[in-house]
């Protein structure tokens, strides 16, 4: 347990969120915050390990509720029931339809609570742009469709618009946004200008039709920036790093930098924060000469984020982030993989068995949001992934050498062409008959879908050991 103690950390954290988010009982909570911390203290002093350390769990539990509690978050009801003061930024483009643009902002302040969600917001007024914040009188709206919850908030053409002054960092990020986009747009058609400007800085929605394809094949997940992207773009930089004479001290360095820098620019996305915040750990654990587990790394990122904003654990982006690479690391620590032969059938290998261990910890939860069941998406993946490593890795050397006029125009042809590929490919996996199933779980579903996931999990490793055990003593 000790291995991965930052991972039950976050384990008990997050039961308490949920909790909190339950039941808003302040009181009682804090009651047994209070009386949990004595309890571990005096069984602690009595040498009762195994009593102590429930009772700590306890305690983390109940301050998971209490960080709900006391949060603005808790308090969103109150942002629907009349008009008043709201903050929010816009985080998509306009796209313009009539006498109005429509996109995502997302809420930052609703009557002075501090708030977190994104709404869809209708704008009369067609003056907000994208990447800049506003403060204005609204009333937000709020809708159920299938069980879940969408945001709108109407700005009428009258409506007084302040501006906020963006920050030195938020300049930097807008300006690098409208850099990118500039340089798609001058180097790669149209339709690969708006498919690079949605898996590198998260505009999915300059997609047009065939966004629908990639989605019915399951292949969502490319479209949205989340950890695979920062994975694939820190190893392709990395290996760009290597062709020049720099040691590995400084590469990491630089690394970090750049992806710290990259999640603010793609917006802050819960995936991206996940991702970062365990490359980071690996960084630092590098540097004080210190071997790092994965699921450690992991429950600490966990811990950060929820810390910062508890009511992230609704965030659909957070639960497949976090559920993915759970399953990652569980299914390669029951079933090792020790690469040998070809690189390329070890490269396809591992395509395959990352896809099948993110299906199975993440299924329930996507039919739940989605209504669908992705049955071939797997054996898609191993086609379309490696298509799409070399478009990313084409994409960031056309950033790099954009300067280079006809080197760019080179590579944003190639892209092009790739794109085309791409997409085409796409278009014939998700038309095929049986690429999805459209089925929903409840909640009750997915509680059933999990408790036989680790039935199953436990019950294989027990027999794992046992037949290894029988080996080694025969």
């Amino acid at each position: 347990m000790a291995k991965v103690f930052n991972f039950f950390i976050f384990l008990f954290l997050l039961i308490g969120i949920i909790l909190g988010s339950l039941f808003s009982l302040y009181l009682l909570f804090s009651f047994l915050f209070i009386l949990s911390g004595f309890l571990a203290y005096f069984l602690s002093k009595k040498n009762k390990v195994l009593s102590s350390e429930l009772a700590i769990s306890f305690l983390i539990i109940c301050l998971g509720a209490l960080l709900f509690i006391v949060s603005d978050f808790s308090h969103k009801d109150i942002c629907f029931k009349k008009r008043q003061n709201v903050i929010v930024k816009v985080v998509s483009l306009p796209k313009e339809k009539n006498n109005k643009n429509t996109f995502l902002a997302k809420v930052i302040k609703v009557g002075g609570h501090r708030q977190d969600f994104q709404a869809k917001v209708i704008d009369y007024s067609k003056k907000m742009e994208y990447l800049n914040k506003y403060r204005f009188e609204a009333k937000l709206s709020r809708r159920t469709y299938h069980g879940k919850e969408f945001y709108y908030l109407w700005v009428k053409k009258k409506t007084s618009l302040e501006k906020i002054p963006l920050s030195f960092w938020e300049k930097a990020v807008k300006e690098t946004n409208d850099y990118c986009l500039d340089v798609f747009r001058q180097n790669c058609s149209f339709r690969a200008k708006n498919f690079l400007a949605a898996i590198f800085l998260g505009r999915k929605e300059l997609i047009g039709p065939e966004k629908k394809f990639i989605q019915n094949a399951g292949l969502a997940h490319l479209l949205a920036i989340s950890g695979l992207h920062v994975g694939l773009l820190s190893l392709i930089l990395f290996y760009f790093l290597r062709c020049f004479p720099i040691s590995l001290g400084p590469i990491l360095f630089i690394l970090s930098i750049f992806l710290i820098f990259y999640v603010a620019a793609t917006g802050f996305r819960p995936s991206t924060q996940r991702a970062v915040l365990m490359y980071l750990v690996f960084v630092f654990g590098f540097f004080i000469k210190r071997r790092v587990e994965v699921l450690n790394s992991l429950g600490l990122a966990g811990i950060i984020l929820l810390l910062f904003s508890p009511a992230i654990i609704y965030d659909i982006g957070f639960q497949l982030s976090f559920l993915a690479v759970f399953g990652i690391v569980l299914g390669f620590k029951i079933f090792p993989y020790k690469q040998q032969g070809n690189l390329l059938i070890n490269y396809l290998k591992q395509i395959f068995l990352c896809s099948l261990f993110v299906i199975l910890f993440t299924l329930p939860v996507v039919s739940f949001y989605f209504g669908k069941i992705y049955l071939l998406s797997i054996f898609f993946n191993l086609i379309l992934i490696p298509i799409f490593t070399f478009i990313l890795f084409l994409n960031l050397l056309l950033l790099i050498l954009s300067p280079l006029a006809f080197l760019a125009q080179s590579l944003g042809a190639v892209l092009s062409w790739l794109v085309y590929i791409f997409q085409s490919l796409a278009k014939v996996f998700g038309s095929l008959p049986y690429s999805y199933l459209s089925y929903s779980f409840s909640i009750l579903g997915i509680f059933i879908y999990y408790l036989l996931l680790f039935t199953a999990i436990v019950l294989f490793t027990k027999r794992k050991y046992l037949i290894k055990g029988r080996f080694l003593f025969n």
